[in-house]
């Protein structure tokens, strides 16, 4: 085998062993897009903000959220979530309901980039927020 195969073998290699889930903590304010198959609707104000002390607050449509989350390499978990109760119609209740059913589940972040965070629940779905 040439050393240059090597080279370029040892390289995949390495970037297959990286741990999922790179790129630090989700620290700051992120803007929800997509939430499972449903993509956040133009006007509908779905965001989450992860504080320094493991907290987090966030609007999940209609109403306002807070709760804990805990990261430990690239697993994650949210704590009991607490939620204003305002009665939305449409689209703003749609988006919280699937966001506060999909949060409840989500086991693991990644981070593709800096810009990126995918939240994963144990079933494959996926909560995509962006900066």
């Amino acid at each position: 085998m040439s050393a240059r195969l090597a080279s370029l073998l040892c390289a995949l290699l390495l970037a297959a062993c990286a741990p999922y889930g790179g790129g630090g903590p989700p620290d700051g304010r992120w803007q929800i897009r997509e939430i499972g198959a449903m993509t956040v609707p133009e006007g509908v104000d779905a965001h989450i903000e992860f504080l320094p002390d493991g907290r987090l607050a966030g609007r999940a449509g209609c109403n306002r959220y807070t709760g804990n989350w805990a990261r430990q390499g690239h697993e994650m978990r949210f704590g009991r979530i607490a939620a204003t109760r305002m009665a939305c119609a449409g689209p703003a209740m749609d988006v919280e309901n699937r966001l506060f059913e999909m949060m409840d589940k989500v086991v693991r972040q990644d981070r593709p980039d800096e810009r990126t965070l995918i939240l994963v629940t144990g079933d494959g779905r996926r909560i995509v927020a962006t900066r």
